[in-house]
């Protein structure tokens, strides 16, 4: 059937990592506690950098201003100024019409229909 080894000696690296991760565990353990019975060091106190500049007090006032002046803006605008197509939800006009990649996805249908047709009739008649 299969091959037959002798798989005895394939994993034995595991052992040997296991019992090396054990003497580590157990000399880290007996440094810990000889750390512990050390005097600590007292902690610095945390250094906490600030994270954003403060905000003065008015910002949010002159935020809401510019956002409504934006506004006015924006619908000063006429919507139906362009004849053409407008994209949805921008302001800028559809470059094509809707029925453009309609049309050309249905010209590609029936061509690949037609292409694949004929190979798959002239493979069955070369049989």
């Amino acid at each position: 059937m299969g091959r037959e080894q002798d798989d005895s000696g394939q994993f034995e690296w595991v052992n040997a990592w296991a019992s090396l991760t054990k003497a580590e565990a157990a000399s880290e353990a007996a440094s810990v506690a000889v750390a512990a019975a050390v005097q600590p060091k007292p902690l610095a106190p945390p250094v906490i950098a600030p994270v954003a500049r403060k905000l003065s007090d008015d910002q949010l006032m002159r935020d809401i201003a510019e956002i409504e002046r934006v506004r006015d803006q924006l619908a000063a605008i006429p919507v139906n100024s362009s004849k053409r197509r407008m994209q949805a939800l921008t302001l800028v006009p559809a470059r094509t019409t809707d029925p453009v990649p309609v049309v050309i996805g249905g010209v590609l249908a029936l061509v690949m229909l037609t292409v694949f047709g004929a190979a798959a009739a002239m493979t069955k008649l070369a049989r």
